[in-house]
């Protein structure tokens, strides 16, 4: 009896083990698409403080201070009001501008700057043709940011 019980044992054992098995290769083999939630899908708002896009900018006379984004970063998105008050801030020093890189059109921008973290900020001088990448530790709040912009017109400043 204690023989036909263990062999009913073995064989039920057996059966589960193969069909855990086949239903764990039919999830490993089914494609899975990047789930990115819906508010993540949404374009990210630009603040309406005159920050441009990169097409839009004419003057140059004043450095360029450029964000690099994706509509998909959450840094990105809590960046950008970020961004956003900076503008205010420093726009008589600087003219902003945004660069979505998700757009086929910017890819020449993020080959050209090696672009590979987002958001990141670079600060161009047509003027001096310089351009500097801002550290990503000033993204995290506005006077860092405004620190680091007000370090490059004081060396501005000295070059003249």
């Amino acid at each position: 009896m204690k023989k036909k019980f263990f062999i009913g044992v073995f064989i039920v054992a057996l059966i589960g083990l193969i069909g855990l098995s086949v239903y764990v290769y039919k999830v490993k083999t089914q494609p899975r698409e990047r789930y990115i939630p819906p508010q993540l899908n949404a374009p990210i708002e630009i603040p309406d403080t005159g920050i441009l896009k990169m097409n839009e900018i004419t003057d140059f006379e004043k450095p360029v201070a450029v964000m690099f984004y994706v509509d998909w970063c959450t840094y990105c998105r809590r960046f950008m009001p970020i961004f956003g008050e900076v503008s205010k801030a420093l726009k008589d020093k600087y003219t902003f501008a945004v660069i979505n890189c998700d757009y086929p059109e910017n890819i020449q921008y993020v080959e050209k700057f090696h672009i590979v973290a987002f958001p990141s900020v670079f600060i161009f001088d047509k003027k001096y043709d310089y351009s500097t990448p801002i550290s990503s530790y000033a993204t995290t709040k506005k006077q860092f940011m405004i620190d680091e912009l007000n370090k490059y017109i004081k060396l501005r400043s000295r070059i003249k």
